[in-house]
């Protein structure tokens, strides 16, 4: 079987929980005898021209085609809005790619910086496709379902004033967000409808305000054309679900793991207690919590705690990091690492924190810590807490709470007997031949259902 995997971004330049997923995915599918190949975006530098848009490479003998994506008019489409979300000139691309390579069915990882205009072409030729949201880029803009205070959100709403002031917030003035955020639903709403028949046309915010207000739409439609959804969790069953996915299009399947070499714990000479945080080092992934959390702790308890994430995509954030740290000794920043290593860092550490301020979708590096037997310290939210079970593998605290946090670290640093008992209790994670396993199920049974109702398969 020959198998397109897409994914917004990917290895070697990028390697956080999506492009490790898509990387296992495509590995395991080219041990079974499967060929495979990646389409991937990549957040290119402004002023290409068109004809620079597309390359490709090889990764560990996979070929993988890229399309350097910026926030620029290109292939004459001037709405940069809508690009985010239906790029007519990667779909012109990505269409003339298909008719070549004709894959037998299309596995999207994830659309951003592509677009769904992928789903469109698919459609158009009759290519069977399955999905696997690795966050809410179908439902949100921000793929996070988090507004500028950090309180969560389910969703855009019916006319999506909400993330018109959302994007007014993040975009203009504080002085201008203030004033906008006064105005009452049916206002915004009014004006939003008053945009899309055509009213304020010369103005420079009116495509951004018709883009926003028919992106929901316009992707409830293309995930309905999806032929499977696989999702991970029950929380992104349900987000989409509300969202206007059809419930007979979703398959479940928890995510897989590489096997690693998983080395022996190693307690620490000193007798401190080793926490770690692995993760990206942006605002969503709440690392400046567990920062201010043990800087909480009292000055009696010695621990040590590592951080590991690139420096190099937030720095603004990784310079408030390093100013939560003042310079604490205790507090190591301590880069990224090859995903092959990941057993030597979990045998350095006693416990994992993982304080995200978004429902997340299970981060990869959860099932590592518990293929490590490494206790789990998390946010009690969405995908996180349907794999840690506070009191049993791990602790849960509220978002944001960062007495809380520090309460659950000094918790498990006093008390040893309950850390061996929540590393001994670690759930094992699934590999990723298991996880591959049931994906190879999914495309059988949609190449099956497409023969049976006499849909072209290409």
């Amino acid at each position: 079987m020959k198998i397109l995997l897409t994914t917004h971004v990917f290895l070697p330049d990028y390697s956080s929980g999506t492009e490790i997923l898509t990387l296992d995915t495509a590995r395991e599918l080219r041990r079974l005898g499967h060929e495979v190949e990646i389409c991937t975006g990549f957040p290119a530098r402004p002023g290409l021209s068109d004809a620079q848009r597309f390359d490709s490479y090889e990764y560990e003998g996979i070929p993988v085609h890229r399309f350097m994506h910026d926030a620029a008019p290109m292939g004459g489409q001037s709405n940069v809005a809508e690009a985010e979300y239906n790029n007519l000139f990667f779909a012109h691309w990505f269409r003339a790619y298909l008719k070549r390579s004709r894959p037998d069915i299309v596995h999207f990882f994830h659309l951003g910086l592509l677009s769904a205009s992928a789903i469109d072409v698919c459609h158009e030729l009759g290519i069977p496709m399955v999905m696997t949201p690795t966050d809410f880029w179908l439902i949100c803009p921000n793929n996070q379902l988090r507004l500028p205070d950090n309180s969560l959100c389910t969703g855009p709403d019916r006319d999506s004033v909400n993330c018109m002031k959302h994007a007014v917030t993040n975009n203009q003035a504080p002085t201008v967000a203030r004033i906008f955020n006064l105005l009452p639903y049916r206002v915004v709403a009014a004006m939003i409808s008053a945009i899309n028949r055509g009213a304020f046309s010369g103005s420079w915010f009116s495509p951004l305000v018709r883009a926003l207000s028919r992106r929901a739409g316009f992707l409830r439609e293309r995930m309905n054309r999806l032929d499977r959804v696989i999702v991970p969790t029950r929380l992104m069953e349900r987000m989409l679900v509300k969202n206007g996915l059809d419930p007979a299009k979703v398959s479940f399947s928890r995510f897989g793991i590489r096997p690693t070499n998983v080395e022996a714990h190693k307690p620490d000479a000193a007798g401190r207690i080793r926490i770690g945080f692995i993760g990206g080092l942006a605002a969503h992934k709440g690392a400046h919590l567990l920062i201010s959390a043990v800087r909480r702790l009292p000055p009696d308890l010695s621990f040590e705690l590592k951080i590991y994430g690139r420096n190099d995509l937030f720095p603004e954030y990784q310079a408030k990091l390093r100013q939560l740290a003042a310079g604490d000794q205790r507090i190591r920043f301590c880069g990224t690492f090859p995903n092959e290593q990941i057993g030597k860092i979990f045998a350095e550490l006693d416990m994992l924190v993982v304080p995200s301020i978004w429902y997340e979708n299970t981060p990869l590096v959860i099932y590592s810590a518990q293929a490590a037997d490494c206790p789990v310290i998390a946010t009690d939210l969405g995908g996180m807490a349907e794999v840690i079970e506070h009191g049993k593998n791990g602790l849960l605290f509220e978002k944001g709470d960062i007495a809380g946090l520090a309460t659950a670290i000094e918790r498990l640093a006093r008390d040893r007997e309950l850390l061996h008992r929540l590393a001994a209790n670690a759930i094992k994670p699934r590999s990723t031949g298991d996880y591959v396993a049931d994906l190879r199920a999914i495309y059988e049974d949609v190449l099956a259902e497409r023969r049976s109702t006499g849909k072209p398969l290409r």
